[in-house]
């Protein structure tokens, strides 16, 4: 859940490129489907034959576990039906580029095409779209939150910094220095350890990031105000002053209105998830 959070996909299911992308992944084990992107009765049957032959339950609805069994890595120089599963599914609707074309062969353009979506959300970027991919491709871009790993850093995760800096909000005793390393890392397990026993990793996931964002605005001060500086571009002094207000206002106007200058919720997740370009 916290790293890998898959959806729930099921009959009548509109996002019918993703739907496609499960039907290439179903003929690949051996259903008759025609790809049409449409979950109906004969890709409800076939989601069933699946979940029966691996003990689950037989729902006809592709949750956590059935994704799992359906979901076959794939990577460059391969090619068939799981090629063309992920080539389907146009990996996310963020990525302002033309159409992939849904040939199955994984080729240096799905490649990057791969790449450059698991850079988007901080993921593992090996070109490889398996398990972790696919769980991000599973979900709808609004009920997502991104990942920042160890071994990651601004160069490859710009969230790496904002990320420090709650930690630091939270009373973890790091530098903050752009760095996602072990230090970081063995911070954020402690941070989970203190709100669950489950989903303990170094990793920044789904359940860390409702839980590290605090409400702030102008007039307020500290690490919370430094990590929206740093996810803005603007001086990371900590002080929500007029400049950080108007950059605040700013992107509110066009992502999330109103335009008040408060950084809730809704507006932490629009400064760290990815945007068209």
């Amino acid at each position: 859940m916290n790293v890998t959070p898959w959806y729930p996909l099921g009959a009548g299911d509109g996002r019918s490129g993703l739907v496609t992308g499960v039907q290439h992944l179903l003929r690949r084990a051996g259903h008759p489907l025609v790809a049409d992107g449409i979950f109906g009765p004969a890709t409800e049957s076939a989601v069933r034959d699946v979940q029966t032959s691996a003990g689950l339950p037989s729902t006809g609805e592709l949750d956590r576990e059935t994704w799992r069994q359906v979901v076959v890595p794939a990577g460059p120089g391969d090619s068939g039906e799981a090629v063309m599963a992920i080539q389907a599914t146009q990996l996310g609707s963020f990525i302002d580029e033309p159409l992939l074309l849904v040939d199955g062969d994984f080729g240096p353009v799905t490649a990057e095409r791969v790449r450059r979506f698991q850079e988007m959300w901080g993921l593992t970027r090996d070109g490889i779209a398996g398990q972790e991919t696919w769980s991000f491709v599973s979900a709808p871009p609004r009920d997502l939150w991104p990942l920042a790993k160890v071994g990651q850093t601004m160069a490859d995760n710009w969230r790496v910094r904002a990320v420090q800096h709650l930690l630091v909000q939270h009373g973890a005793g790091l530098t903050v220095d752009g760095d996602y390393g072990p230090l970081t890392g063995e911070a954020m397990r402690q941070f989970q350890l203190g709100l669950r026993a489950r989903y303990v990793s170094t990793t920044t996931g789904q359940l860390d990031w409702p839980a590290l964002v605090v409400t702030v605005g102008p007039g307020d001060t500290g690490a919370a105000v430094a990590a929206v500086q740093s996810l803005v571009s603007v001086l990371e002094d900590g002080d929500f002053g007029p400049v950080t207000e108007q950059a605040v206002r700013d992107l509110q106007s066009v992502f999330v209105p109103p335009a008040d200058g408060i950084v809730g919720p809704q507006t932490w997740h629009v400064l760290v998830v990815p945007k068209s370009e």
